[in-house]
């Protein structure tokens, strides 16, 4: 039986994502002259190009700028979209950890957090303190947008949030979310949730 590569199944995954946070964001997100947008654990950024079109159709020009705890990841990911992305939207990855997003000034306040797959079940006191200061990092009327792999962890991820003082605004659960065979119930952005901090 033949495999599909892992780059076409990347795309897929994109694209499904893509639809998905487009539908999520759209009621919330208002068009501005520019947006800025902070992607908590990174890694690569294989989402950027997703977010910065979904950023350039709200504003006439975007930044998004990413951390990760991995350098290997942040130098990979600065290579790729320093060049890849359009004129309306820049990108810049640093090497930062995201329960010490206090320490870091020039992110400033961000109109939207992202965390792609957030891992809240793995260290739920590092991950509470990354949730608390990204909400605080954000912009008044900022949004923060989860995906998860699991049920049970986007549970726990979003009572946390709510614990918080984060108000749950939308959510959607992929129905074209693909199965991984390295855990039981794992699944590519199988919720995705959306939330603004109370004002």
């Amino acid at each position: 039986m033949a495999h599909t590569p892992f780059t076409e199944l990347l795309q897929k995954d994109l694209k499904t994502l893509e639809t998905n946070l487009r539908g999520l964001l759209d009621p919330h997100l208002s068009k501005k002259e520019h947006l800025s947008l902070l992607n908590v654990a990174c890694g690569r950024g294989d989402e950027t190009g997703v977010l910065a079109k979904l950023l350039s159709e709200k504003a006439n020009s975007a930044h998004l700028q990413g951390l990760d705890i991995r350098a290997a990841e942040i130098d990979q990911a600065n290579s790729r979209w320093k060049k890849e992305l359009e004129s309306k939207a820049s990108a810049d990855f640093i090497t930062h950890r995201g329960d010490r997003l206090l320490d870091l000034a020039e992110i400033g306040n961000p109109d939207i957090a992202f965390l792609r797959h957030q891992n809240f079940w793995n260290d739920k006191p590092v991950w509470t303190k990354i949730f608390d200061q990204t909400l605080e990092r954000l912009d008044e009327d900022g949004l923060l947008v989860i995906t998860s792999y699991f049920d049970k962890e986007h549970e726990l991820a979003t009572e946390a949030l709510e614990n918080l003082g984060a108000i749950q605004v939308g959510s959607i659960i992929n129905p074209n979310s693909r199965a991984l065979s390295d855990a039981p119930g794992k699944s590519v952005d199988k919720h995705l949730a959306v939330f603004r901090k109370k004002n």
